[in-house]
């Protein structure tokens, strides 16, 4: 682990989290004072990125989609394509970006490297700025190295590996999703107040589930829990018996399933060996939490499961927008940081007067902190014009990008399985605050 991570991390634990009870329209609580130690003086100093190669420009911001139409993660699919497609519409509607629309052409991840790299080679034949995606922090890995060998942008709207923090990537990758030291720390908070003293934690095996995992196992015991079991699978074995009668024989009070799609089969698994939400506490996380999951089981078989995403409080008319875009919609994970990734690059591009990729590097961390507060890139690229500086928040609440091209702080979904019903429940959803420095 990286001296970078490790202090990371430290900083983490003497933050304070504040929970506040609310459903889909009620009010956030602030932060907590988290102190001013020199760490957290240090973790709240930024810089602006400063890339070493030299980008191309042909005076329009084009962008590149890598998010998943396919695969086990193609249930985020929609909400992130929708949150794409309806924020390059509000970018063109005003105006674009220096003089100029924005070129938005989608594109398919899957949930492995032969796909995404061949998308990424299209994309980069086609000579676009920024590729936006992937959604799974395994795929990014697979293509994160070409992009930044090229000289573009790549910004995920959801990986969430602590991995990226210090990855050597001359500055050209960001994300709009918090890292999961960060989420780790919320869902094991979560499953002290509930009362669990022995957990089990189950993940598949890639950054993204092995990261996860380990930054839920270390403050669970630091909070005194005792972690009986801990293991990482295959998400593309053929079933999962080996794995359900592992964590049956260490019969936790809790149990952690850090998964994509394979999740539905592994709940289905523990259900019939008498492991179900009347006798366990089981916590799902972003990968795996949603009604996507819930379609897949009879009614009130998922009763009072819950699960934590990084979202900001739900907001019902942004929502609305994205059924706009796409009426199919059940869930919305990711729609927003999505939207708020491209907009971000774009008001980034708008601040530097360039589609260089290296120059909108340089700006990307300053849109999103320190400056005059703004809520739309129409608002936004009028504090630019006048010479200002914007300070963007979006609907997946304030970024405040530290050096790393990441949040520096986030608010966190609780979300339940309702009563009766294997739908997410509004009325028993909470949200959690993390913030480092």
């Amino acid at each position: 682990m990286s001296n970078k991570l490790l202090k990371l991390l430290s900083m983490l634990f003497a933050v304070a989290l504040v929970a506040a009870a609310c459903g889909s329209d009620s009010e956030t609580t602030d932060d907590a004072d988290t102190g001013d130690s020199g760490e957290a003086a240090a973790a709240s100093s930024t810089e602006e990125a400063a890339p070493t190669c030299e980008g191309e420009s042909d005076g329009v911001l084009q962008l590149g989609g890598l998010l998943p139409e396919t695969g086990n993660l193609a249930f985020l699919g929609p909400p992130e394509f929708a949150g794409a497609e309806l924020a390059v519409q509000d970018i063109n509607a005003a105006g674009g970006v220096n003089g100029a629309d924005v070129v938005w052409s989608p594109g398919d991840s899957s949930d492995n490297g032969d796909v995404a790299n061949a998308t990424v080679d299209r994309h980069l034949a086609d000579g676009v700025d920024a590729v936006i995606g992937a959604a799974s922090s395994g795929v990014s890995f697979t293509v994160i190295d070409k992009l930044v060998e090229n000289c573009k942008i790549h910004f995920s709207p959801a990986n969430t590996s602590p991995d990226f923090t210090d990855y050597a990537e001359d500055d050209l990758y960001f994300r709009t999703a918090p890292s999961d030291v960060l989420q780790g720390k919320v869902l094991s908070d979560l499953i002290i107040e509930e009362g669990s003293t022995t957990v089990g934690l189950m993940a598949l095996q890639d950054p993204y589930g092995e990261g996860l995992l380990n930054f839920t196992k270390l403050p669970l015991e630091e909070a005194g829990a005792e972690v009986v079991v801990d293991f990482v699978y295959d998400p593309g074995a053929q079933n999962f018996d080996a794995e359900v009668d592992q964590m049956v024989s260490a019969d936790p009070e809790a149990i952690v399933v850090i998964g994509f799609d394979e999740t539905s089969q592994i709940l289905t698994g523990l259900f019939e060996a008498g492991f179900t939400p009347d006798t366990k506490k089981i916590y799902l996380v972003d990968g795996n939490i949603g009604n996507a999951l819930g379609e897949k089981f009879e009614g009130g078989a998922l009763s009072g499961i819950a699960g934590t995403l990084p979202t900001a409080p739900f907001d019902q008319s942004f929502a609305d927008r994205l059924l706009e875009v796409d009426g199919d919609l059940i869930d919305f994970s990711y729609g927003p940081e999505t939207y708020d990734a491209i907009v971000i690059v774009a008001l980034a591009a708008q601040m530097a007067g360039s589609d260089n990729p290296a120059e909108i590097a340089a700006k990307i961390n300053g849109v999103t902190r320190d400056g005059e507060k703004c809520t739309s890139f129409a608002d936004c690229k009028a504090i630019i014009e006048a010479g200002g500086d914007p300070d963007y928040d979006g609907p997946s609440g304030p970024q405040a990008f530290g050096p790393a091209g990441e949040p520096t702080e986030a608010s966190f979904a609780i979300l339940r399985y309702g009563d009766g019903t294997s739908s997410i429940d509004d009325s028993l959803t909470e949200y959690k605050f993390a913030s480092i420095g």
